[in-house]
């Protein structure tokens, strides 16, 4: 499903888990199911969210034939792949080709034992990469991750790689948006990584969207697009102050974002597992108020659904 352009709520799934710290396939197809029902434009899997660093080569390959299997071209689908070698990112981004992936996330994890890495080692990744396959390629600018900051500059020299085409900036600060936009815009596609700058970021013009938080609030996440795009910015505060930013703020509070989001969707009745340990769930507490958020965000939903068809 390659060729058409990334835009709108693009869904990175977590990755389910049995007791046993094994890939739950089953877990996986009731998650996708969940979010095609709530309007996802897209599907990533294995990034971040999906715990991607911790999967081995070959769990990698068992999840996305499991999401490729699963969705049957149904949405775009957006294979992330984050790693320490070249050859390894390569291989994967064959595969990805191959599976009949809409485009890739690449992101270098470049650590140097005594500095960070040259923009010249990162253009050297992503060049070797793009000579293999004809995928759209997304930047990913998550520096606390991958060691690299992905700074204006240094994209608008990797826009010379032709296939280079989106950046998924996440590093929370709506300045690269527009630095980016002002410096490449005409170049690259800035796609919204984070939750807690969302409004800002759409706000500012990026068309696609993609946050971890999306697995609890698909539809939430959907409606705050529609808002902002028809011009209702009352409606779009409405919605991520009530139904996204309530979610990112237990996040923020205990320091467990994947265990959050697991325990969000496991309270909308899809049950996902914990994370890979070294990974846990939330506490009890957490996991009573998540509930109780679902509850309250569920009726909003059906509240700004009547609003925005009305509108």
């Amino acid at each position: 499903m390659s060729g058409s352009e990334l835009t709108g709520t693009i869904v990175p799934l977590v990755t389910p888990f049995t007791a046993e710290d094994a890939f739950n396939p089953s877990g996986m197809r009731r998650l996708i199911t969940y979010v095609l029902d709530q309007g996802a434009d897209g599907i990533m899997t294995t990034a971040l969210t999906g715990e991607g660093p911790l999967l081995t080569e070959e769990e990698t390959l068992i999840v996305w034939d499991a999401v490729f299997d699963t969705l049957s071209d149904q949405l775009p689908i957006v294979p992330a792949i984050i790693s320490t070698t070249t050859q390894r990112a390569i291989r994967l981004v064959q595969r990805a080709e191959t599976a009949g992936a809409a485009a890739v996330m690449v992101a270098p994890i470049v650590p140097e034992l005594y500095a960070g890495r040259s923009h010249d080692d990162v253009y050297a990744f992503y060049a070797e990469i793009a000579n293999v396959t004809s995928l759209p390629i997304i930047l990913f600018n998550y520096p606390s991750l991958t060691g690299v900051d992905f700074i204006p500059e240094l994209v608008r020299r990797l826009t010379e790689i032709g296939n280079i085409r989106y950046i998924k900036e996440s590093t929370g600060d709506t300045k690269r948006v527009h630095g980016l936009h002002r410096l490449v815009g005409s170049r690259i596609s800035v796609i919204c990584g984070a939750p807690n700058v969302a409004l800002e970021s759409l706000s500012l013009g990026c068309r696609a969207w993609i946050t971890g938080t999306m697995n609890v609030v698909p539809r939430s996440a959907q409606q705050l697009m529609r808002a902002v795009h028809s011009g209702d910015l009352e409606i779009a505060r409405r919605i991520y102050y009530t139904q996204i930013l309530p979610i990112v703020d237990v996040m923020a509070r205990n320091y467990n974002p994947t265990g959050t989001i697991k325990a969000g969707i496991r309270a909308r009745g899809v049950d996902v597992g914990t994370p890979r340990r070294p990974g846990n769930d939330v506490n009890a507490t957490d996991r009573k108020h998540l509930a109780e958020l679902i509850t309250t965000i569920t009726r909003a939903e059906q509240d700004i659904e009547a609003m925005l068809n009305n509108s």
